[in-house]
């Protein structure tokens, strides 16, 4: 009996989730088909890579404007899933350049204009009293777009191995050595005799040689002249040589063949104690209003530079932020996408880098589309649209407006394949040493060769005098 009683109550329990599943169905089918045959009203204006304008023909003689871009793939998927007509509308443009884009934008939704804005809105306390939001459809992190940076001369790639204490020590230390084995074979010890002494240049010379040519690989043993505990001091200087030659020549290839970049931007730090670059930003995002609002640390600093600068407060989805990089040098603050989209854009027309992106920036904001407040129809839109969101059509869109951009990425570019030959360039720093030294003989030739004229003038006096 009780068994029994435990399968009726089950039964009833899935008899009451199914009806109520039904319910729901049916629900949710007659909202959407409310909706079947209406108009779809898009604020319509240019942001890329959310949504921009291109012209299509009409006949021969006029066009008329069609919309691209993640925005309106994601509209387009509304209309077509809702069975819904969309039809674009302008945004005024007069209000755009008298308030700003937000602004005109939710002043068309307000007045009943659009039923819906596909823009990215970054969700506020101040925008949700105006209207609703659809669900979070994006959460993008920051990145700073800057100008690709600038490589090293190639004319000192012969001393970058090492840094400059190293190169300090190595030469310091051979001068050190040679002067003190000099000086004691000047005077060395010969078991059963007194101190002897010799030239002291000659000895000099003689060790100069010797430790030449063991740093050019060319000497084999110690030199004879050096007596004991000097030899194994000489034998550890050598084997430290060899160890500092060795590495030196197992890195040099690489120095010359890959460029040396100057570092660039990678943090907001960085840019605010920058004396090269200056912070260029949408006028209407959160990041403007957190610099220019900041009291201490590098917002701060970085809000002084924006209100001492308002050229570098540019109006949102325009092409300043670009022409600011690349004309002024600034570096532009804007989310992923854009910042990637920037730099397609500038590789689809120039073969080198001119833009690159630092890391990421740790300021990361989430991105939803603007709905009329209070309406009726929000909530089934906003329900289906996590079937959009679950699809994974949303990363597809985006990448064909953001495609890959990682040979103009800082640390990111993919080696060459092959192994490139040396260039001119590569060698430059060679050809610079070989100068120097050709110089430096022919500077002491000319030495050598007025020394020698002076004697033999003076000689030739001396005989005229002398009868």
């Amino acid at each position: 009996m009780g068994s029994f009683i435990k399968i009726a109550f089950i039964s009833l329990s899935l008899g009451v989730v199914l009806v109520a599943s039904n319910v729901q169905v049916n629900v949710l089918k007659e909202e959407r088909r409310r909706l079947y045959g209406l108009d779809l009203r898009a604020s319509a204006f240019n942001y890329p890579p959310c949504l921009f304008a291109t012209r299509a023909p009409l006949g021969n003689h006029s066009s008329v404007p069609s919309y691209v871009g993640v925005c309106n793939d994601i509209v387009t998927w509304i209309s077509k899933h809702f069975r819904m007509k969309l039809t674009y509308v302008p945004t005024n443009t007069s209000g755009i350049v008298k308030d700003g884009l937000i602004p005109a934008l939710i002043k068309q939704i307000v007045n009943g204009e659009v039923d819906i804005i596909p823009y990215a809105f970054a969700p506020s306390v101040t925008l949700l009293q105006q209207l609703d939001f659809t669900i979070t459809l994006r959460v993008e992190d920051y990145n700073l777009l800057q100008q690709w940076p600038k490589e090293e001369s190639r004319l000192i790639a012969y001393i970058r191995p090492f840094s400059y204490e190293v190169w300090l020590l190595f030469f310091g230390s051979t001068g050190i050595v040679v002067i003190f084995m000099a000086i004691l074979t000047h005077y060395h010890h010969q078991l059963g005799t007194s101190w002897n002494s010799t030239n002291f240049m000659n000895a000099f010379n003689h060790h100069t040689i010797y430790v030449i040519t063991v740093i050019t690989g060319q000497g084999n043993s110690i030199s004879p002249k050096v007596k004991f505990p000097l030899r194994l001091i000489a034998g550890v200087w050598c084997l430290t040589m060899v160890v500092l030659v060795n590495a030196y020549s197992s890195t040099l290839m690489s120095y010359l063949t890959v460029p040396k970049l100057t570092p660039i931007v990678n943090t907001l730090t960085e840019l605010a104690a920058s004396r090269d670059s200056q912070l260029t930003i949408d006028f209407e995002s959160d990041m403007s209003r957190m610099f220019m609002e900041a009291s201490s640390g590098p917002f701060k600093i970085i809000g002084n530079s924006l209100r001492n600068n308002p050229q570098l407060l540019i109006k949102s989805g325009s092409l300043e932020g670009m022409n600011n990089v690349l004309l002024r040098g600034n570096v532009y603050f804007a989310n992923r996408p854009t910042v990637k989209y920037l730099m397609s854009m500038d590789m689809k027309s120039h073969t080198k880098c001119r833009l690159t992106s630092s890391d990421p920036i740790p300021y990361i904001r989430t991105y939803s589309m603007g709905l009329p407040k209070g309406s009726q129809h929000n909530w089934i839109i906003n329900h289906d649209l996590q079937y959009l969101q679950e699809s994974g059509l949303l990363d597809h869109w985006l990448k064909q407006y953001t495609p890959n951009v990682d040979k103009c990425m800082v640390g990111k570019s993919k080696p060459h394949e092959r192994m490139i030959p040396f260039s001119l360039l590569d060698l430059s720093s060679a050809f610079l040493l070989l100068g120097i030294g050709i110089g430096l003989c022919l500077f002491a030739f000319l030495l050598e060769l007025i020394a020698s004229l002076h004697a033999y003038q003076r000689e030739r006096i001396n005989r005229l005098v002398v009868p």
